[in-house]
C-alpha cells in the first residue's frame, strides 16, 4: 500500500470512528433526598441518602452509566430551599435545591462515587438553605473547591444561606482526577448542621462531536489530494 491508499484508509476509520462516537459527554445529575420532591427527567433522585445506589443515568441520554453513589456517615434527610427559590440556571433545575442529604453539628459525612473510567471530572456541589445558616466544609478529592459558579471567591466553610441560597451559587472542581475509579466527597461541620442538595459530575475532556472529527477527516482528505497533485 502506497503513502496516498495509507492516507485515505486512515481518514476513512477516522471519519467512521467519529460518526459512530457519542456526541456528548457523560453528565451525571444527582437529587440527594426525595423528602420533599423529585426532580423530572434524567436525574438520580437519592432516597437512599446513605448506602449504596447503583448504575447512575446519563442525563443527556438516560443511559445506565455503570457509575454509583455509596453515602456514608451519619446523612438524613433535610429541608432545604424550603420555598423553591434557588433561581434556574445552567444545568441546575428546581426541584433539586428543596431538600438533601445533612448532617448534625460537629458531625462527617462522605459520598464516593465509583466507576469512574474517564480521565478527570468536573464536580459541582450545591449546598442551599433557607432558614438557618449551615457551614460546611467541602472537599472533593480532599481538596477545596478551585471556583465558584458565579466566578466569587470560594468561602470555607461554605454558607449554605448566605453564600448559596441568598446568591443563586454553588462550588466547581475542576479536573478532578479519580483514584481507582473513585471520587471521594466529603463535609464536615462544626458549630451548624450541613446540608448537600445536589451534585453534578461531567467528563473534564468532552467526547468530540461528530461534525468536528467529519471535519478533521475532510482535512485529511484535503492533504491526500494536494500530495497527489504534487505527484501528478
Amino acid at each position: 500500500m502506497n503513502r496516498c491508499k495509507l492516507l485515505v484508509a486512515i481518514t476513512l476509520v477516522s471519519l467512521g470512528l467519529g460518526l459512530s462516537a457519542p456526541a456528548s459527554a457523560t453528565d451525571i445529575r444527582i437529587d440527594l433526598s426525595n423528602l420533599v420532591s423529585s426532580t423530572p427527567g434524567n436525574w438520580n433522585n437519592i432516597g437512599n441518602v446513605v448506602g449504596l445506589t447503583s448504575n447512575l443515568i446519563d442525563f443527556p441520554t438516560g443511559a445506565a452509566t455503570g457509575v454509583s453513589i455509596a453515602g456514608f456517615g451519619p446523612w438524613s434527610h433535610f429541608l432545604g430551599d424550603d420555598g423553591g427559590t434557588f433561581p434556574n440556571q445552567d444545568w441546575l433545575v428546581q426541584p433539586a435545591t428543596r431538600d438533601g442529604a445533612g448532617i448534625q453539628a460537629g458531625q462527617t459525612g462522605s459520598y464516593d462515587f465509583a466507576g469512574l473510567t474517564g480521565a478527570s471530572y468536573r464536580i459541582e456541589v450545591v449546598s442551599a438553605r433557607t432558614t438557618f445558616n449551615y457551614l460546611n466544609t467541602i472537599t472533593v478529592g480532599g481538596v477545596l473547591a478551585n471556583r465558584t459558579f458565579l466566578g466569587t471567591p470560594v468561602v470555607t466553610p461554605w454558607a449554605s444561606t448566605a453564600d448559596g441560597l441568598a446568591l443563586g451559587n454553588w462550588l466547581i472542581w475542576d479536573s478532578v482526577v479519580p483514584v481507582n475509579g473513585v471520587i471521594t466527597l466529603t463535609d464536615t461541620t462544626t458549630n451548624t448542621l450541613g446540608i448537600i442538595n445536589a451534585v453534578r459530575i461531567v467528563d473534564s475532556a468532552p467526547v468530540p462531536e461528530p461534525a468536528s472529527l467529519l471535519l478533521l477527516g475532510t482535512g485529511l482528505i484535503g492533504a491526500v489530494r494536494a500530495v497527489r497533485r504534487r505527484r501528478g
